[in-house]
Parts: structure tokens; C-alpha cells; sequence
């Protein structure tokens, strides 16, 4: 249905422009007069969108690229430096002995012993689940990073330590896929999603899988 009414919408708009280009001609005898209001017919029913569609589907991809270079993993607290935090080898790996419990499975104590919400370095992270034991997962939900850009965030906070351990950014993307006025007009809007590569294997080295 909506691909029906941006068709219907191209078509319609096509037939304006068609019109105000072509119009001048038929009523201006003067070649000179007429191609100056044709082009005037012309700018203001389809070169300007067209300008200010490019303009603006830049900017989006600008700040795309931007946002991309977000998506990343920030270590705070080396893993190596965690495992010794915990106990050693044989401690961390008995850690991977407790099962991981979402927010929803909390008891009333636990609700009331961990903090539901964590600001971090300006991002607010509410809380989503508790890892081997002792490790809060947080995420941000979504935050602005620019005018054209959101961000995703996880963070892992060891509560025994009062530690961050690391933090994860990914970017959702913010092109408009499918059909848009945009991508039949063959128009660069926005950035594909930005996932960085190595967070399982940085998962795994903080927290062992049996």
C-alpha cells in the first residue's frame, strides 16, 4: 500500500513538473523569456527537492559515517586484570557456574540491591540482566549521537568491584530502505548499520563458556 502511494506520488509529481517546465514555451513566444521561466517552473516543483534531498540525504550519510566510527568496544578494565579481580583462573571459571538471570527474574531483594538505572561517561543504561554471578549488563536504549544519528550501548559493570569493565557502541544505521522517493531517485540517504567485529570474541575472553 505504501509503495502504491509513493508511485502514485512520483507520477503525480512528474506530471507538475512536466507541466510547469513545458508551460512557458506554449505561452511565451519570446525562446529566451520562456526558458527562463521554464527553468524557474522547473527549479521550484523538482531541481529544488531534488537539491534539498541531496542535501539533506548527504548530511544523514556524513553523520552516518561518523556515528559508524563509534561502533566500538571501549575496555576499561583489561580482562586479564578482571580474571586476578575475581580470584584467579579457577575462580573465574567458576563463575560461569551461575546462570544469567534477566532483570524480569529478579528477586524482590536483588531489584532493590542493584541499581535499575547507571550514567556513565553522559549515557543513561538501564538495567537488562546480571552475568556469572556479579556482573551487571546494562544497555542505553537508544541516544542521539548527532542530529541524523543514533547509538546503541552495552555495559558490563562488575558490581563486586564497582567496576566498568567494558562497554559496547553499535550504530542501527539510519538509511530508509525499501521503497522511498529517495532510492527510486537514486539519492545517497543515510549509513548501513555499524557492528564492531570482535565482540563475541571479546565476550569471551571476559567470560568463559562452557
Amino acid at each position: 500500500m505504501l509503495g502504491i502511494a509513493v508511485l502514485f506520488f512520483l507520477a503525480l509529481w512528474f506530471l507538475i513538473v512536466c507541466f510547469a517546465t513545458f508551460l512557458p514555451f506554449k505561452l511565451i513566444e519570446n525562446k529566451l523569456v520562456a526558458s527562463i521561466f521554464a527553468f524557474i517552473g522547473f527549479m521550484l516543483t523538482f531541481g529544488y527537492w531534488w537539491l534539498d534531498m541531496m542535501i539533506e540525504g548527504n548530511r544523514a550519510y556524513q553523520a552516518g559515517v561518523e556515528a559508524c566510527k563509534q561502533a566500538k568496544i571501549t575496555i576499561y578494565v583489561p580482562y586479564e586484570k578482571w580474571r586476578e579481580m575475581v580470584g584467579g583462573h579457577d575462580a573465574w571459571l567458576e563463575l560461569a557456574n551461575y546462570k544469567d538471570k534477566s532483570k524480569s527474574e529478579f528477586s524482590n531483594k536483588e531489584k532493590q540491591k542493584y541499581p535499575s538505572t547507571f550514567n556513565f561517561e553522559g549515557v543513561e543504561y538501564h538495567l537488562r540482566a546480571l552475568t556469572h554471578k556479579r556482573v551487571l549488563v546494562y544497555d542505553s536504549k537508544r541516544y542521539k549521537f548527532n542530529d541524523y544519528a543514533d547509538l546503541f550501548s552495552y555495559l558490563y559493570y562488575d558490581w563486586e568491584t564497582k567496576s566498568v569493565l567494558y562497554t559496547y557502541n553499535w550504530f542501527p544505521g539510519n538509511y530508509s530502505s525499501g521503497l522511498t522517493v529517495s532510492n527510486l531517485l537514486g539519492i545517497r540517504d543515510g549509513y548501513k548499520e555499524c557492528n564492531p567485529e570482535n565482540e563475541l570474541e571479546i565476550y569471551k575472553k571476559y567470560f568463559y563458556w562452557k
